[in-house]
């Protein structure tokens, strides 16, 4: 799967940030300035997209229809994870959860719409669907759907 014209601006963007994310030389401070004005007229002004520069964060990611799409900052994407329109990737935002954020294991596809929310992992391979609530964690190949997240790769 390839990524379309929009989210490969997106993602160069982000890349960009990423090399310069934390750095304390002249040269990456000013490219990191340069990250932070190419973000907020292109990732977050057009897009309505909230991409951090995080280590966390896989360069391989996969964004599909990349407009309203919202990861937190502390949230771990593996390889290969699939991202399409207005998902939520964050935090409960409650005081004692904060910095527990969801890890994302490699080769995840996630649905338009999806809320994947709290300190849980999603299991590699794992599929969720379209509007899921995800506010637990699942095992590797799961097929996740419905408010809250079922695994109905159990139920076959």
């Amino acid at each position: 799967m390839k990524n379309d014209r929009k989210a490969q601006l997106i993602i160069t963007i982000f890349k960009y940030g990423k090399r310069h994310v934390g750095r304390s030389t002249f040269y990456h401070k000013l490219n990191y300035k340069m990250y932070q004005i190419l973000n907020a007229i292109f990732v977050i002004g057009i897009f309505n997209t909230e991409l951090p520069a995080s280590q966390n964060i896989s360069d391989n990611i996969i964004l599909f229809h990349p407009y309203g799409i919202i990861v937190n900052g502390d949230v771990t994407l593996g390889n290969n994870v699939v991202i399409r329109q207005q998902v939520t990737i964050g935090n409960k935002g409650m005081e004692r959860d904060v910095g527990k954020s969801p890890i994302i294991e490699a080769g995840v596809d996630i649905g338009a719409g999806a809320k994947i929310i709290g300190g849980i992992t999603i299991g590699e391979g794992s599929k969720v669907g379209a509007n899921a609530v995800v506010t637990k964690s699942f095992p590797p190949g799961s097929i996740l759907v419905g408010v809250p997240a079922r695994n109905i790769a159990l139920e076959k």
